[in-house]
């Protein structure tokens, strides 16, 4: 067997896997709408499926899958409870990861697989109006992003969670968000060592980048950070700071 044909025969099985999964899925939503399995048990089974079938996409290099994962991940990772708009959008979901397994061609334009996906709603919106511009918000700590997360939503547009900094790299690339939002303390890379990163990158040089800190400008520990960036201040001063950045970046 070469190595061509056992590359084959890996993403075949995880083929046959994500298939089996996703229709175990949709059973499960098919019985939560039934009221036949209380909506907390289907939260934890739903988040083990989409974590371990991550897993699988990323080990033989199906990007497309892997993105439409991470995106249902982010999107089931703050849900309590599930009413009929989040089991639709679910379905939404696998339904997209299953057209793709079945060979709907996507091409390169992840950005476009995307923002075609259902936006995340951690609260009830009511009539605000989901914009089609993405933000990508980069921090270890989720009750802090959650906050941000919540002011952005509530101006429409769709945000994506990502903790980890080479994680936000690959996120970057692929999905090409409207705006970088992130944390000054990250991991092994900083926000400032990857404001630099997407800087020197030709596909994610024209991203904007906006640094969360409560530094000023000038201050030692914001040396390097590319001065096309924007800082947004904790404190007082965030929602000036964060509108400001908006404006800035043209995003309305």
């Amino acid at each position: 067997m070469t190595i061509n044909d056992f590359d084959q025969q890996l993403t075949s099985e995880f083929q046959d896997e994500a298939r089996d999964t996703l229709n175990a899925m949709d059973v499960l939503l098919g019985n939560v709408r039934s009221r036949l399995v209380k909506a907390e048990d289907a939260l934890g089974r739903m988040r083990r499926d989409t974590h371990n079938l991550r897993i699988g996409a990323k080990s033989v290099g199906l990007a497309a899958c892997d993105l439409i994962l991470y995106r249902l991940d982010d999107y089931l990772a703050d849900l309590k409870a599930l009413d009929d708009r989040h089991l639709d959008d679910i379905q939404a979901f696998t339904d997209r990861i299953r057209a793709v397994l079945e060979g709907e061609p996507v091409g390169e334009d992840l950005k476009s697989v995307a923002r075609a996906l259902p936006a995340k709603k951690t609260f009830d919106i009511g009539d605000i109006q989901v914009l089609n511009i993405e933000i990508l918000l980069v921090g270890p700590n989720r009750t802090a992003s959650r906050l941000i997360e919540r002011e952005l939503q509530a101006c429409g547009y769709r945000v994506v969670n990502v903790q980890r900094s080479f994680e936000a790299l690959e996120m970057a690339v692929q999905s090409r968000p409207d705006l970088v939002i992130s944390a000054a303390m990250l991991d092994v890379l900083s926000g400032v060592d990857l404001a630099c990163a997407l800087n020197a990158m030709p596909s994610t040089r024209g991203i904007p980048f906006a640094l969360l800190t409560s530094f000023e400008w000038g201050h030692p520990e914001l040396d390097g950070l590319p001065p096309t960036a924007a800082i947004i201040r904790k404190g007082p001063k965030f929602g000036d700071d964060l509108a400001e950045a908006l404006s800035r970046f043209g995003i309305t």
